[in-house]
């Protein structure tokens, strides 16, 4: 039994490493470019998962669709409503404080987050709404009177849709051409725009795909979990950026394998110690690991910096 239950949690980490990595990438997205940190994409996330448990609960009274059809409408405009706010979000907020000091942006982005938490807070009358499980058949990995291991529907597809987005933007990074700006202007910005790329262009654009990956990442928790609150944001938003600086606020796929280590840590601490305990000790060990990093310690100082040498836009 205690292999068994151990390949069990195996299997339960992938699933939220896959999550953390999704939206890991959206820091780096727009960190590569900017310079930036950007502290309200827990806060989209959260506003996602809010958006598709109300659409989806509605659908559901309102209409006889399948149950699969009412997931993906619900869940597609779920992720084009708050991808929406995020471009609003960067035309309002980002784009005109991009040229300032870092701590301009870092300022107004918590701003922004708490907005958005707040106005959620006040629609849902500050209480966490729930969906009805959805596709929890469990299916049966390895058969056992003792302890069979088994997932379900609806966590396997969560976690393919994460993982294969996570790859897909690997892939993007490193032969489309978009990655291939991006990696120009990420490596310096001023010789990028001498270089005739349209510096504008790749910042806005990194900023709407950070904010889709943000949003679906936030479906998905909602899909999988089936619960939202107006506070998820907060911890979501500040793991990840752990996650993302650990990795290398650069790569993608160095977040993928910090996430990874996140994932599996929060996993096998709630399977064998006090869960109660999990986020104190996940962000502690974060915290010892970005030591351990001095790389990860200078990026992450460099990030909230006042006076900021690299800067691409001093």
């Amino acid at each position: 039994m205690p292999l068994l239950y151990f390949i069990q949690q195996l299997i339960n980490a992938v699933q939220i490493s896959a999550l953390y990595a999704l939206l890991a990438a959206a820091f780096v997205l727009l960190y590569g470019v900017a310079n930036r940190i950007n502290l309200a994409f827990g806060s989209l996330a959260m506003w996602s998962a809010y958006v598709t448990i109300t659409l989806i609960t509605l659908l559901l009274a309102l209409t006889s669709w399948p149950l699969l059809v009412v997931i993906f409408v619900g869940g597609a405009i779920a992720v084009v409503n708050t991808s929406t706010v995020g471009f609003v979000l960067h035309k309002t907020v980002i784009s005109p404080l991009i040229r300032q000091r870092s701590q301009a942006m870092l300022i107004a982005t918590v701003g922004v987050a708490i907005i958005l938490e707040e106005t959620m807070r006040l629609i849902s009358g500050s209480k966490e709404i729930w969906l009805a499980p959805v596709f929890v058949t469990p299916i049966p990995l390895v058969t056992s009177d003792i302890f069979p291991i088994q997932v379900t529907t609806i966590q396997l597809v969560v976690t393919l849709i994460a993982l294969a987005t996570v790859i897909g933007q690997i892939s993007l990074m490193k032969r489309h051409r978009f990655g291939r700006l991006w990696r120009a202007c990420s490596e310096d910005l001023k010789m990028a725009a001498l270089c005739g790329i349209n510096i504008q262009l790749i910042l806005t654009s990194s900023f709407v795909l950070a904010a889709f990956y943000a949003a679906l990442s936030g479906t998905l928790i909602s899909l999988l979990y089936g619960s939202a609150s107006f506070g998820m944001g907060l911890m979501i938003g500040l793991k990840t950026l752990f996650v993302a600086v650990i990795g290398g606020m650069k790569s993608v796929g160095g977040c993928l394998i910090a996430a990874f280590l996140l994932g599996f840590f929060e996993t096998f601490w709630s399977a064998y110690f006090a869960i109660e305990y999990r986020d104190v000790a996940s962000l502690m060990a974060l915290t010892f690991l970005l030591v351990l990093n001095q790389d990860g310690v200078r990026l992450f100082g460099s990030a909230f910096s006042i006076n900021r040498k690299n800067d691409h836009y001093n």
